[in-house]
C-alpha cells in the first residue's frame, strides 16, 4: 500500500480528462433529449465538472496527502465522501439553473459510486505502471553500470600492459601514451551514466577522435603489423552513439585476429536510411560455433552486444566477410532529416 502521489502535469492532466469527459456526456445527453443548448445547460454542464468530479478530486487528493493514507478502502472513502458531497452540492446547483428536482442524498450515494470507484482505480492503475517502467529503468540503469565497470578494467588492464612494455625500451614514446590513456580515460568517466539525465551517448565523432588515441596506443605495440583505417560518412560524424562502445570491437580484431600484418576497418556509412557502423578485419574470422550462438563471445563483445541493447535497443551482428575477416555491426536510430 502506498499514498497516491502525482506529478503537478500528471494532476492537471487527469483533471482534464475528467472534464471532456464530463461535458461529453452532459451534451451528449442534451441533444439526444433534442433539447436547446443554452446558458443554463452550458452552465450546469460546467457546475457538473466543478462540483462534481473536480473539487471532490482535489479535495480527496489533498486528504490522502495531507493525512499520508496509504491504505486503498481509506483513500477510496476520501474521495467516494467528497463525490457524494459534490454531487449533492451540483444537484441543488442544477436544480435552480434548469428548474428540476434536485439530487436527494439517495441519488448522491448512488451516482458518486460507480464514479470514484472508476477514478481510483484508473490512478492505480496509472500508478501501477509507472512504478513498474520506473523500476524497469532504474535495472536497466544498474545493468549499464554493471557493463561500464567490467569495460573499463579490462581495458585499462590490457592498454597498461602496452605501455609497460615500452618503458624501458622506448620511456619518451611511453611517456606519450600515459598521456593518450589518461585522455581516453577521462573521456570514459565523464560519459559513463550515473543518472536518469545522463544518456551515455556521445557523438561518432567524437568516439572516432579517443579511438585514433587508442589506436594509437595498440600500433606502438604491434609496429607494421597493425594497420587501422577509418572509412567513415561525413554526414554521420554528428550521429549518437554509446561511448566506447566501437573500442572493444577492434581489440577483439586485434586479439584474435591471428594474421600479421592484421588490417582493421572501421566503417561508417548509411543503409537504408539507417547510420550503420562496422569493424572488419582481415583475420581468420569468427568461429562456426561463435556465429551459431553455440559459444558465447569474449568478454569485450559481450559487454558492447549487451551495451548496445540497452543503451541503443539495437544488436551487434557477427559475421565473417566473403573473403576472409569478422565483421562486426550494428545499425543506429534513423538520422532526423
Amino acid at each position: 500500500m502506498s499514498v497516491v502521489s502525482l506529478q503537478r502535469n500528471e494532476q492537471i492532466g487527469a483533471l482534464t480528462i475528467i472534464a471532456m469527459v464530463s461535458l461529453s456526456i452532459s451534451f451528449t445527453d442534451w441533444a439526444q433529449r433534442a433539447a436547446a443548448l443554452s446558458l443554463p445547460v452550458v452552465l450546469s454542464s460546467i457546475c457538473a465538472v466543478i462540483f462534481m468530479y473536480w473539487l471532490p478530486m482535489i479535495l480527496g487528493y489533498v486528504l490522502i496527502q495531507r493525512a499520508k493514507i496509504a491504505h486503498w478502502i481509506l483513500q477510496f472513502s476520501c474521495l467516494y465522501l467528497s463525490m457524494v458531497a459534490g454531487g449533492w452540492i451540483f444537484g441543488a446547483l442544477r436544480a435552480h439553473l434548469l428548474g428540476i428536482p434536485a439530487f436527494m442524498l439517495s441519488d448522491a450515494l448512488i451516482i458518486a459510486l460507480p464514479w470514484s470507484s472508476a477514478i481510483l482505480l484508473l490512478v492505480k492503475f496509472y500508478l501501477t505502471r509507472k512504478h513498474l517502467k520506473d523500476e524497469q529503468l532504474l535495472r536497466q540503469q544498474a545493468e549499464i553500470k554493471v557493463l561500464h565497470s567490467q569495460l573499463n578494467p579490462h581495458f585499462l588492464f590490457n592498454s597498461l600492459n602496452t605501455i609497460a612494455a615500452l618503458v624501458q625500451s622506448s620511456p619518451g614514446q611511453a611517456e606519450t601514451l600515459v598521456h593518450n590513456l589518461s585522455a581516453i580515460l577521462r573521456y570514459s568517466l565523464k560519459h559513463a551514466i550515473s543518472d536518469h539525465q545522463s544518456s551515455g551517448l556521445v557523438s561518432l565523432s567524437d568516439e572516432l577522435l579517443m579511438l585514433h588515441q587508442w589506436c594509437e596506443i595498440e600500433q606502438c605495440r604491434f609496429g607494421n603489423n597493425l594497420q587501422v583505417a577509418f572509412d567513415i560518412d561525413e554526414a554521420l560524424l554528428s550521429a549518437p552513439i554509446p561511448a566506447m562502445v566501437l573500442q572493444p570491437l577492434i581489440e577483439n580484431a586485434i586479439k584474435h585476429g591471428n594474421r600479421r600484418p592484421l588490417y582493421v576497418t572501421i566503417h561508417a556509412y548509411i543503409d537504408a536510411g539507417h547510420p550503420t557502423i562496422a569493424v572488419s578485419d582481415n583475420g581468420v574470422g569468427f568461429g562456426p560455433d561463435i556465429l551459431l550462438g553455440d559459444v558465447k563471445p569474449g568478454l569485450g563483445l559481450a559487454i558492447t552486444r549487451s551495451r548496445l541493447e540497452l543503451e541503443a535497443n539495437t544488436k551487434l551482428i557477427l559475421s565473417n566477410q566473403p573473403n576472409g575477416g569478422a565483421r562486426a555491426q550494428f545499425m543506429l536510430q534513423e538520422l532526423p532529416c
